[in-house]
């Protein structure tokens, strides 16, 4: 059986990293993370990670997940969560805050309280690290982070070209595979067409 190929792993952007600066290849991260162009290039990938998700893709967006009330009536924010609003349907004005205590919770903006006393729902945006995401979302990630890396510490326009150039394309083929992610939910959700497909006769 042939060797198969699998997705792009933290360490290999990482390395994608250092190679658009000239460095050698890393064998593992866990050693190494204090090593100053290592953790940069973490750093820079890491960011480009939550920029992209923070798009709110099909991967990473949760509709209509419901959040309860503590026993102080509180909707906390789970860890996690980048974006947060209500759901088309909840008919509720509340927004994502810092509570007193410290913890990021949901503040009903209509009634100017903290206490909730029935859940809510929620279109939630979730943050992911670098392992969680689809491959076409690491490999832009890692394009992206590595144009910005080797503009920081090199600035050669010919390079940021080039690798411009490439994280463009390989943004098309990430808003590709989300418009399909997109239609195929729709017709999911849209229960009319799909039985009106599922009758025909072919």
């Amino acid at each position: 059986m042939p060797t198969m190929v699998t997705p792009l792993d933290e360490l290999e952007a990482v390395n994608e990293l250092l190679g658009s600066i000239g460095q050698a290849p890393v064998s593992t991260l866990a050693s190494s993370s204090a090593i100053g162009d290592v953790a940069l290039a973490r750093q820079y990938l890491n960011a480009a990670v939550r920029a992209i998700q923070l798009h709110g893709f099909s991967f990473n967006t949760d509709e209509g997940y419901v959040l309860s009330p503590n026993v102080d009536g509180l909707i906390l924010v789970p860890a996690g969560v980048l974006k947060i609003k209500p759901a088309a349907n909840a008919n509720v004005n509340v927004k994502r805050r810092r509570h007193p205590n410290g913890s990021w919770a949901i503040w009903d903006a209509d009634n100017s309280t903290w206490t909730f006393t029935a859940p809510v729902e929620f279109t939630v945006v979730w943050g992911y690290p670098f392992d969680d995401i689809p491959d076409t979302a690491r490999h832009f990630a890692t394009l992206s982070a590595a144009r910005k890396f080797q503009k920081k510490l090199i600035g050669s326009d010919s390079l940021d070209g080039f690798n411009a150039e490439d994280e463009q394309k390989a943004w098309i083929v990430l808003q590709r595979e989300e418009r399909a992610a997109r239609d195929t939910n729709l017709f999911r959700r849209n229960t009319t067409l799909a039985a009106q497909t599922a009758n025909r006769r072919y």
